[in-house]
């Protein structure tokens, strides 16, 4: 029941731009709204702001509509706003002003359309029933065979109608299909010339198509005939690390497995290699010494050449951080490449309750020889590893007095979450061996556990970023857990005390199921490894510890799904007859007993909004009554009834 990360993109806010003019007096509403006046907001305010915007969006003069496109996009991040406005039917208003005769309305709006839709699955979904596609689809089929040379000013344009498709593409089959349907990839192909365009254009034609061919086997086909110049692409000194490594996406999404044995793949693991060795902590670090001070409105005019700077600077750094994170995703990917879907088959009605065959190797990889072979020579384990170190407290300070300092902060936070998430697939797909022995994944289990137990004095909205953090690093120390474990050598090491276990489990309490997940089988394998030394002690208490907390905590969980990870350790760690006399004395058989008629009436209470997950729910009750059947039939335990 591991989670494997996905190919994926990290979603980008776009730069808005300001209105040029304020026929209507917005602008002084907006700057109000952003400076703390939120509580006013939702009252009259509400809709009258939207009320000028769209009056503006259907004026004649180009210049308004321009005004409200960027009033519109300024507004898009704050979500009672943009909820509001979508009820409004205002997409159905904006979309088609990308059909505009004034090219600059076309930018404005195209901008504006971008920012929703960077916004989240829920507005895509409500962007393609207000039918930004037809307009969208229109647009893009006017950049067809555009020529080599594209002006200065359309650039943005199409960049942003680019962008915006991408987005839309990633969470509609719809737009997938119109582009398909269309040939739309002959009108992006064109623009990944390094030397005709623009690298923006570049990078986001290479994105596109990487969510295009993502599955797709239409467009798959249709990009195998510029394999060329995408490896040209890769090979070349002057491409930045962000086109790289998009390429990289690309061809992994149109290759697959076959990815491996083709004379690219080395190619795509130097280009990886490459970006992730860039120290970004320490250009961060040594940005921070010069930050600029907080804007409060009140910027000095003779400032503005070295804002420029600043801003171009942290820009730079921005850029290739997220180069690094589109490269853990494919490594993460490389890694588990081979894994096929799970199947469930069907359970036997006999009383032997064996699952040995389950149980994994620590030395059987699962991943590809050859990226085997690349992890170890590049030694990309040890590389994540220093991109997962977090900045220090003091330039943390220093950045949190500007707004590019704090977006930095939270972008170097997602680099961290990103490498946890790849670790945890290396670690799952690798041998002890591989991954530098069982001494090194301790050290890295140890440092991982004290991240996941910290305690940050973190504002409100800080709080997803951090539950985020403790979830991937929670899941890089799941997956340790359970490589060490299944070696019998790491016993030397995790010779933990009963009280070693308290931290753990205090982030059970935390409001995300993945967490809790993470958590039941941390304890679980613990618990595993302790089962396989009976004669000791110290294993005996923390079996018996843990298994009291898997059956009265954790199996009553109220997500059901974590009730089944639950059981399904239960089921392991005292699958071994050795283990009748714990279980008999802490009395499990009838607290599992009175688990069972609660289970089925849960299940039968949530079954339509179980969805995927019934299947597996409906396995662990299967397997619980299997197990208590099983049990009942051990002498020792039956005495103790």
């Amino acid at each position: 029941m591991n989670s494997r990360l996905k190919m994926g993109k990290t979603r980008k806010s776009r730069k808005v731009y300001k209105a040029r003019d304020d026929p209507v007096g917005l602008d002084s509403a907006i700057e109000e709204l952003e400076n703390g006046m939120d509580k006013e907001f939702g009252k009259s305010g509400e809709d009258s702001i939207l009320l000028n915007i769209i009056e503006q969006l259907q004026s004649v003069n180009p210049e308004d509509r321009i005004c409200g496109c960027h009033s519109l996009a300024s507004l898009t991040s704050k979500q009672e706003v943009r909820e509001k406005a979508l009820q409004t039917k205002v997409v159905r208003i904006c979309g088609p002003l990308l059909l505009d005769q004034d090219i600059m309305v076309v930018q404005a709006a195209a901008g504006c359309l971008h920012n929703l839709s960077c916004e989240g699955s829920d507005v895509v979904e409500e962007l393609v029933k207000q039918d930004v596609i037809t307009p969208l689809a229109s647009l893009l089929e006017k950049f067809r065979g555009i020529g080599s040379q594209v002006e200065e000013k359309r650039v943005r344009s199409i960049v942003d109608a680019l962008g915006l498709m991408w987005n839309v593409m990633e969470q509609n089959q719809t737009a997938v299909d119109i582009f398909n349907r269309q040939n739309m990839l002959e009108i992006v192909l064109q623009f990944l010339d390094s030397n005709r365009f623009p690298s923006s254009l570049v990078l986001v034609s290479l994105s596109l198509l990487a969510t295009a061919c993502d599955d797709n086997i239409p467009a798959q086909e249709q990009m195998a005939p510029y394999y060329n110049t995408l490896t040209n692409l890769l090979e070349s000194e002057i491409t930045s690390h962000q086109i790289k490594v998009t390429t990289g996406v690309l061809l992994l999404n149109m290759m697959k497995s076959q990815v491996y044995n083709n004379p690219v793949f080395p190619l795509l693991v130097s280009a990886v290699s490459d970006c992730l060795q860039l120290d970004t902590r320490k250009m961060v670090s040594d940005w921070s010494s010069s930050v600029p001070l907080e804007e409060n409105g009140e910027m000095e005019v003779e400032g503005a050449s070295n804002q420029n700077e600043d801003d171009k600077a942290v820009n730079e750094i921005k850029t290739i951080i997220k180069a690094q994170i589109a490269a853990l995703e494919i490594i993460a990917n490389l890694a588990c490449q081979e894994d096929g879907e799970d199947s469930l088959e069907e359970d036997s009605e006999e009383d032997d309750f064996d699952d040995e065959e389950l149980k994994s190797n620590p030395e059987e990889t699962s991943a590809d020889p050859v990226f085997v072979e690349a992890v170890i020579s590049h030694q990309t384990v040890q590389t994540i590893l220093l991109r997962a170190n977090d900045l220090p407290a003091n330039v943390k300070e220093l950045l949190s007095t500007s707004k590019q300092g704090r977006s930095l902060v939270n972008l170097k936070k997602q680099l961290v979450i990103h490498s946890f998430l790849c670790l945890s697939n290396l670690i799952d797909s690798l041998t002890l061996s591989e991954l530098g022995g069982c001494e090194n994944l301790y050290q890295t289990w140890t440092g991982l556990g004290k991240i996941c137990c910290q305690k940050e004095d973190a504002e409100e909205e800080d709080n997803l970023v951090d539950l985020q953090l403790v979830e991937a690093a929670s899941s890089a120390m799941r997956s340790s857990t359970a490589k060490l474990c299944g070696d019998l050598s790491a016993a030397s090491f995790l010779n933990l005390a009963p009280s070693d276990l308290d931290q753990l489990l205090t982030l059970y309490d935390s409001p995300q199921s993945s967490i809790r997940t993470n958590i039941i089988n941390i304890m679980g394998d613990l618990a595993g490894l302790a089962a396989k030394n009976l004669n000791d002690a110290t294993s005996c208490q923390i079996l018996s510890i843990v298994g009291v907390w898997l059956v009265e905590n954790a199996a009553k969980d109220e997500d059901l799904r974590v009730v089944a990870e639950a059981l399904d350790k239960l089921f392991d760690v005292f699958g071994e007859d050795d283990s009748d006399d714990i279980f008999a004395n802490l009395k499990l058989l009838q607290k599992l007993r009175n688990i069972l008629p609660q289970l089925k009436s849960r299940i039968g209470q949530n079954k339509k909004s179980l969805g995927d997950d019934l299947p597996i729910v409906n396995m662990a009750k299967a397997n619980l009554q299997r197990f208590v059947k099983y049990k009942e039939k051990r002498p020792i335990i039956a005495k103790g009834v």
